[in-house]
Order: C-alpha cells, then sequence, then structure tokens
C-alpha cells in the first residue's frame, strides 16, 4: 500500500503538466472550432486551474503546438522519473519543484489583479497574504499533489544523506581499529 501511495505523489506533478498539455490542446480547439460548445467547455474548464501557458505563449517561437509538445513530453518524462524513483532523485526533486513553483506563480499572478487598487495603497504598507490558491478545486489538488512529490523528494534526500553519512561513520571506524 505505502508503494502505491508513493508512486501516487509522484505521479503529481505528472499531473500538472498533463493539465497544461489538456489546456494548451484546449486553446487548439478554440482556435480551430471557435463556435463549438465543447471547445469552449473545455478551455474554460482549464483555465482556473493553470494559467501558466499564457505567459509561456510570450517566448518568441512559442507557440500553442509547441507548448503542447513541450507539456506532452514533460508528462511522459515524469511518468518515467515516478516509476524509477531511485536512479533519478535530482530530477525528480527539479521536476516537481518546477510544477509547484509554475502553479503557485500562476496563480499567484492570476489571484492577485484587483479593480481599484491605486499605487497608493500599495505604498502605504499593503501585503496580501492571502494563498495563491486556484478558485478550481482540480488547482488546489494539484498544488496539494506537487508540494506531497517536493515534501517526498526532500525527505528522500535528508533520508539519503543520513544513510551515506552512518556510512562513513562506519568505515573511518574500521580504519581507525587497523
Amino acid at each position: 500500500m505505502r508503494v502505491l501511495v508513493l508512486t501516487f505523489v509522484r505521479l503529481g506533478p505528472v499531473l500538472v503538466y498533463a493539465v497544461g498539455a489538456v489546456y494548451a490542446a484546449s486553446m487548439l480547439l478554440l482556435a480551430m472550432y471557435p463556435s463549438h460548445p465543447f471547445a469552449w467547455a473545455l478551455y474554460l474548464t482549464m483555465l482556473p486551474v493553470l494559467r501558466l501557458p499564457l505567459m509561456l505563449l510570450s517566448v518568441a517561437g512559442m507557440g500553442a503546438w509547441e507548448l503542447l509538445t513541450a507539456f506532452a513530453s514533460m508528462a511522459i518524462f515524469g511518468v518515467y522519473l515516478a516509476f524509477h524513483p531511485k536512479r533519478f532523485l535530482r530530477a525528480r526533486f527539479v521536476y516537481a519543484h518546477v510544477a509547484l513553483l509554475g502553479l503557485v506563480f500562476a496563480n499567484a499572478a492570476a489571484s492577485t489583479a484587483a479593480a481599484g487598487r491605486n499605487g497608493a495603497s500599495l505604498s502605504a504598507g499593503y501585503i496580501d497574504w492571502s494563498l495563491p490558491l486556484p478558485t478550481a478545486l482540480l488547482g488546489t489538488e494539484l498544488i496539494i499533489l506537487a508540494a506531497l512529490a517536493c515534501l517526498f523528494t526532500h525527505a528522500e534526500i535528508i533520508r539519503r544523506i543520513r544513510i551515506r553519512a552512518s556510512i562513513d561513520r562506519l568505515l573511518a571506524h574500521r580504519v581507525s581499529l587497523h
């Protein structure tokens, strides 16, 4: 049961990238079929979850097709990482943290826009302490899964450091005996 839960958590960032791929696909469907209700429904369902592709589209040479390819490739790479947890710990660490930070920054940028707020109120010591959680339940679940994946990679790194330290102490003790 533990292995199944850990594998599910390791697949959390994969779901983030998969949702990004679905969002890019919804943009393509909307561009190709602007009057189709399914294209609008899919786009409007994914919009509150992940707004990061809108920022990525501003990169030179990045179109919706390239965005779809990038997110799909990252999702496939994440599946490989999730099912080989012992081999690529550093890659899993970076992969999970990029997914989490992408979600948080995308939702922070989307949640901080407010009408009627002027620069004077910002300079008067106003700090927005609200969490940048998406308005959709799926987005909140993705942030939680990505955060758990980050936490578990941190725990695995700490565990490996402790094992190496105990092996080094054991070897040093053996050397001192001889």
